[in-house]
Parts: structure tokens; sequence; C-alpha cells
């Protein structure tokens, strides 16, 4: 009998599925399919194969010779997905609701079929996987205390655990997927929102550190977390503000990981203890389209060469730094950002930073084996833009990533820098 499967069945999004196919004719051509919905979304990748002389297929063996990935690729069913045909320009996976694990559908069609065909082909075999950014050992704290609000996902049980906060940028509101998935490898891990969520401003149109700081020390003070240090985690404009809340105060955050980052405060007016901050402004005027009816957004941002004093952060202030940097990133000029930090940091003899530079390498740098965006719809502009990156070099990134960022994070958040084995999944 014609069979696929999958080995686990039930996994966290980070790790890896073993695919195989059995009981297929010798020879024969098929297409494999994994087909996504999420939140009346759709997304779908595919992947064209021979069955060898045994009449099977092994993901981790045999090469996809068409479709949406190609090559030996043996997560290329789920990073490879993109948005299935019929619906709007520019939709981009991300995962609003980690209570409810993903459901990816697993299937073989006969012969090499377009991503068109496939919508409608009958299936001659089929199985569903389940895939979370949650495990089942995390629960999560709703925060509304004092200003600061947010969720925070932690390890179940007294703890302490080591105490992170996550943020995100431009897009506002709450996210949670790397909280959830950080909390499912052993963090404290508070995603904190600062605009677009419950009463916060509707706009990110002014930034009060102290609002952060609040945060910090709240996270500090629980029961739960390890004392001796708060670490950050920030994407895009978000490391903005992590980076400054690594160098306001440095007492209290011991680790700050900056993602497709900034050297300087860009786009909005920002204080703390009653001193503006500086910035580079965001200019709309300069807002351009492609010929592939992308909005580009890349040189909207004022030249570094012109930030005025005070704008650029000192990052030389802060305790542990690692930065992760797209080559490729269309959305920020990140690599002239981080050219113009090691700079800084090479000049005054510093050692408190690593950064990891990735050829190919978009702007949205997140875990690995999710569908991955290279464009997409931005609320911010109107129009869809082009984040960056090739699809293989992308992926390689991120699979080199998330496991580097765990380790930073484990070694340098807290007092304690002994490692321990993250949480076994248990969905």
């Amino acid at each position: 009998m014609a069979t696929i499967y999958a080995t686990p069945t039930t996994t966290l999004t980070d790790e890896k599925v073993q695919i195989k196919l059995s009981g297929f004719d010798s020879g024969s051509k098929v297409t494999v399919r994994s087909f996504l919905p999420e939140k009346g979304l759709h997304f779908e990748a595919h992947g064209h194969f021979v069955v060898d002389g045994n009449g099977e297929i092994s993901m981790e063996q045999d090469p996809s010779l068409g479709g949406t990935y190609t090559d030996v690729e043996p997560m290329g069913l789920f990073w490879s997905m993109t948005q299935s045909p019929g619906q709007k320009r520019g939709l981009r996976f991300m995962k609003k609701d980690v209570n409810k694990p993903m459901q990816i559908t697993l299937s073989v069609h006969k012969g090499h079929l377009d991503i068109s065909a496939l919508q409608t082909d009958a299936p001659i075999a089929k199985t569903q996987i389940q895939r979370s950014y949650m495990s089942s050992d995390v629960e999560i704290i709703k925060v509304r205390s004092g200003k600061v609000r947010g969720k925070v996902f932690k390890p179940k049980g007294p703890g302490p655990f080591k105490g992170v906060i996550d943020m995100f940028g431009g897009a506002g509101g709450l996210l949670a997927y790397r909280a959830a998935l950080l909390a499912s490898r052993g963090f404290a891990a508070y995603a904190l929102p600062y605009f677009r969520y419950e009463d916060l401003p509707s706009s990110v149109g002014q930034v009060e550190l102290e609002y952060f700081e609040e945060a910090t020390d709240w996270l500090q003070s629980q029961s739960f977390v390890q004392p001796g240090g708060i670490g950050v985690c920030a994407v895009s404009y978000g490391t903005v503000l992590g980076a400054r809340m690594a160098t306001e105060f440095p007492e209290k955050i011991s680790a700050c990981v900056s993602i497709s980052g900034c050297s300087a405060n860009i786009t909005v007016p920002m204080s703390y203890k009653g001193r503006d901050i500086p910035y580079l402004n965001f200019d709309y005027s300069r807002m351009k389209t492609t010929e592939a009816g992308l909005v580009n957004i890349y040189d909207m941002i004022d030249p570094l060469e012109t930030a005025p004093a005070g704008a650029l952060i000192e990052f030389e202030k802060a305790q542990n730094l690692l930065f992760f940097v797209g080559m490729d990133d269309k959305n920020l000029p990140a690599q002239h950002f981080i050219d113009a930090t090691e700079k800084r940091l090479k000049a005054l003899g510093c050692n408190n930073y690593e950064i990891v530079r990735y050829p190919g390498c978009g702007h949205l740098i997140e875990p690995p084996y999710a569908p991955i965006t290279l464009v997409s719809y931005y609320k911010a502009v109107d129009g869809v833009i082009e984040w960056g990156g090739s699809l293989r070099e992308h992926q390689r990134a991120l699979e080199h990533h998330w496991p580097k960022l765990l380790q930073f994070l484990d070694k340098h958040v807290g007092s304690q820098t002994t490692s321990r084995q993250s949480l076994h999944s248990k969905l």
C-alpha cells in the first residue's frame, strides 16, 4: 500500500521531521505536497521526486527535482511554503495564536504537478502532523502591572528560570511566537508590546524608555526569574529599544540579541529621564515602488552619516551583545549599520560583542522550519515590501542563528552561566 509517514508526528516548530514514502511503483514520478491552513490563510510547498528501486523515497536522501525547492532538503516542505493560489498578494505566515498548533497535511500525487494542478488533484496517500511554538510544559502569565502590558511564557514550575524580554518591530501588537518557543527551551520569556495593544498607544509616535525599564524591573522581581540580569531579544525597530535598554541601564540587562538591527535611533522621538534622544528621520517622500510593484523603504531612512549628536547607540556601555545581520536585507540598511557599529567598538577596544553576518539572508531572521517570507504586505506603508534574501541561503541562516541565540542567552542571562538541558517537547 502506498504510504507517506512522518516521524515524529508531533513536534515543536524548530525541530526536524523525517518524511518517508513506501509502497510506490519503482521509477514512478510523484509530487509530495505540504499544506498549512492558518486563520483562513493557506500556505503550501511541494517537491517533485522519482521513486527508487525499492518503491521508496526519503527526504533525507532523495532530491526534489522541482517545485518550491530543489535538491536534498529534509525540511524543504516546511520552509519553502508559499501562499496558495487565489489569495491576495503579500500574505505573510505569522503565528498569532501560539496556543493552537499548526496542522500540516502531507500528501502524495501522481506525476510532477505544479501548484495550480495540486489544488484539485486527488492524493494517493496522505498524513497529518502537528507542529507548535509552545510546549505543553509552558504556562502563560498575562502582565498588566503599572504601565506595562504583555504576556510571559515560562516553563511550568517555580524556577527560577532565566528571564528574557522579547520584542518585535513596526508591526505592533503582541507577537508571541518567539517568546513561546524560548519558553519551550527553558526561558521565562516576556513578550513585550509597546504599541497597538490593549490600552497602549495606537502608534509608536513617542517612546519613553521608562516603560521598558519598568518592564525589566517587573520581570526581574518575579520569584520564577533567576536574579543577576535580564536578557533582551529584539528584531528590526525593536533592536533600537533593546539596545537602548542595554546601554541606558546596563546593570539590569546582562545580554542583548539584535536581529536585523540599527546602530542609531530611527523613525520616532525617544526620551529617558527627561532627556530627549535624537533620531534619524524616516522620510515617506522618498518612498519608491519597484517594477515588480514592491515598495522600497530601504532608502527612506536618513543616512547614518547625518545622525545628530546622541542618536548613535553607545554599544560600548552594554554588557554582552550578539548581532545577527542579513547581508541582503532590503528593509533596513542593516549591513551599513553593523559595519559602523563594529568600527566604533573596535576603535574603543571593546570585546563585549559578537557579529554574525549571513550572505544571501534578508531581514526576517526567525526560528527555522516555518514558511519563509521574502515579500509581504506591510501596514506602515500600505504596500507589499521586499524583505530580501534568497530562499535557500535565508533558510541556512535561520538554522544557524537559532541554536546560537539560545546558547548566547543561556550563557549570559542572569548570574549563573552553567548550561542546562532544554525542555523536552511534551505537546
